[in-house]
């Protein structure tokens, strides 16, 4: 009997397509392990301190009638409901970030899957996994990581439309719709995803006859999840302005923030795959290229309008130059090239641990705070609340802000947003007990005028507790004795 022979182009491109899926996995796996291994990790940015409060307060007020937010209104709503389950801790709210920007490297390998490149969206998942930036914000409880998650999650819904038909076509559509109008509504910057998003929709053999047809759907989908998020807030709708985007358009006069040499230096390898795989769609996936430019494109608009400008928004723009560098790397694992493969695999393990040791160093020891958290613990309840420009240090020690202060940022400060009069009032109307000043690392509230004066006057026993930091606090202990300045 004469046994069929295998086609040596088929065995060479199973073989490939076997050593690609094989090297997007271990990727992968490790960019997921080394993040989980950082959840418990000492402080990654200022803004931790404040969503962390942030969400303590949303327990017993309400989101912008009382707790300040400078970001609209999904970031916190997504991960509220985690938080009260899981107990309030920074790691748990951290979970939720980190699963669901990781949404968006199942979203890149789906998208290239859908447009005939599927190693090269598996490679160029563990590409983005392994990006130092995207590293970041994958595990710091800020709005970047999960905003981006969401778009990509959103572009790759609306790719999926791609050979479908019917009521399934427009129920991707509705979905991409519903996803990016959330993207945008837990970080504005990722508006930049959405001519990605539309470009995808429309770019089809047939777009004649259901481009209008998708495009509707996308719409009404995006229509109904802002409607979901913003309606109950309706009532609110004015200071939800006034803070999530007033601050930024009077911020843009504010001498604070700017992106360093660093953050761009490590982002270059990403930029040199991206460009070349520009070349590479040119010929073989047009749609990649107008979708991933758009988005790129848009990206750069976004952030040379934003202000203040901080280095972790760029993450805006490593997700279309990683779906752009998916197309590279497609070229470089297809049959003929399969002695890359091993290459390639050595610097994806040696990028992802880079990252995470970067991303590790970044990280204030929790250790660097505990004289002043024991000081909070010994000198306040914990009902008593506390201001502060150290939301982190006053989390450590399970002590609360006034909900219209849990954001003391240089942002608020110089921008004239937050007044010494306002914190002030606040003091007064919560009959705050104690004030805990940073005077080394990002100090805001010592900037404002006239605050330490009236610091001295009410809070007049001033304790300093290292680290920077020095705490004031009302003359009567919690006891009634008298206590004396330190």
């Amino acid at each position: 009997m004469i046994q069929p022979v295998a086609h040596p182009a088929r065995w060479g491109l199973h073989t490939t397509i076997s050593g690609a899926a094989a090297l997007g996995v271990v990727g992968l796996t490790l960019a997921l392990g080394l993040r989980a291994l950082l959840l418990g990790s000492g402080q990654f940015d200022y803004d931790e301190g404040v969503y962390w409060q942030s969400l303590h307060a949303l327990r017993a007020h309400p989101l912008f009638a009382s707790v300040y937010s400078s970001q609209p209104p999904a970031f916190l709503v997504l991960l509220a409901p985690a938080h009260r389950l899981l107990g309030g801790s920074l790691m748990a709210d951290r979970l939720v970030v980190l699963m669901v920007s990781g949404c968006g490297l199942v979203a890149v390998y789906r998208m290239l899957s859908a447009l005939d490149m599927p190693w090269g969206g598996l490679l160029a998942a563990a590409l983005l996994g392994a990006d130092p930036l995207f590293f970041r914000q994958s595990v710091t409880l800020q709005a970047d990581g999960p905003a981006i998650g969401l778009a990509l999650t959103a572009v790759a819904l609306a790719a999926a439309t791609r050979g479908r038909t019917g009521a399934t076509r427009r129920l991707l559509a509705a979905a991409a719709g519903a996803l990016v109008a959330t993207a945008i509504l837990t970080k504005l910057l990722a508006v930049a995803a959405a001519p990605a998003v539309a470009i995808l929709l429309v770019a089809q053999p047939d777009w004649r006859r259901m481009a209008a047809g998708q495009v509707a759907a996308a719409l009404a989908g995006g229509a109904a999840a802002a409607a979901a998020l913003l309606l109950p807030f309706v009532g609110s709708w004015p200071q939800m302005w006034d803070q999530a985007v007033g601050l930024h358009i009077r911020a843009r006069t504010a001498p604070t923030g700017g992106l360093d040499a660093g953050t761009m230096l490590r982002e270059l390898p990403l930029v040199a795959l991206a460009v070349a795989g520009a070349g590479v769609a040119l010929r073989r996936a047009p749609v990649l290229l107008a979708a991933g430019v758009a988005w790129a494109l848009a990206a750069v608009l976004v952030l040379v309008a934003h202000r203040p400008l901080w280095p972790h928004h760029v993450v805006v723009l490593t997700a279309p130059l990683a779906l752009l560098a998916g197309a590279t790397v497609q070229l470089l694992l297809e049959p003929g090239r399969q002695r890359h493969a091993p290459l390639i695999g050595l610097l994806l393990v040696a990028a992802t641990l880079a990252s995470a040791l970067y991303v590790r160093s970044l990280a204030t020891p929790d250790a660097s705070r505990q004289s002043s958290v024991a000081a909070l613990r010994a000198t306040t309840t914990r009902h008593d609340l506390v201001i502060t420009d150290d939301q982190y240090s006053a989390a450590l020690a399970s002590r609360r802000t006034p909900p219209e202060l849990v954001d003391t940022s240089q942002v608020r400060v110089l921008s004239g947003e937050l007044t010494a009069e306002q914190v002030e009032a606040a003091a007064q109307r919560w009959r705050v007990r104690a004030v805990l000043l940073d005077t080394r690392g990002m100090p805001s509230l010592s900037l404002l005028p006239g605050f330490r004066e009236w610091l001295i006057e009410r809070f007049p026993v001033v304790m300093d507790v290292g680290g920077g930091r020095v705490l004031y606090l009302r003359a009567v202990s919690r006891s009634g004795t008298r206590l004396y300045n330190a």
